[in-house]
C-alpha cells in the first residue's frame, strides 16, 4: 500500500536532471511507519543525504529535499507538527540497518 501511495514521487519526470523523484526512493529504503517515534527534519535530511552519498548520487539541497518529502511523508502516513520552535514528523522511523 505505501508503495503504491508513493509511486508518485517515485517516479522519474521526463528531465534528465531532475532528481527530485530519488526524495520517495529515499523513503521507501530507509523509513517506515511508527505511530510512537518522530523525526526531526534537520535528522532526516542528514540520513538522506548520508544515503545519496552510499548511492553515489547527488543530493538536493536541504529546503528543496524537504518540500519533495512533504509530499512523500503522507504517503508513509506521517504527521508534519510543530510544537514551539520544535518541528518534526510524526509517526515515521527509520528502517533498522540492513
Amino acid at each position: 500500500m505505501i508503495r503504491q501511495a508513493l509511486h508518485r514521487v517515485t517516479s522519474p519526470t521526463t528531465h534528465v536532471d531532475d532528481i527530485s523523484w530519488r526524495v520517495g526512493i529515499f523513503a521507501l529504503e530507509r523509513l517506515r511507519s511508527d505511530p510512537e517515534s518522530w523525526l526531526s527534519p534537520n535528522v532526516l535530511w542528514a540520513e538522506y543525504f548520508c544515503w545519496c552519498g552510499a548511492k553515489d548520487v547527488q543530493p538536493l539541497p536541504a529546503a528543496n529535499f524537504l518540500e519533495k518529502f512533504d509530499e512523500a511523508a503522507v504517503s508513509l502516513g506521517a504527521r508534519k507538527f510543530r510544537a514551539g520552535d520544535t518541528v518534526g514528523y510524526a509517526r515515521i522511523a527509520f528502517r533498522p540497518a540492513s
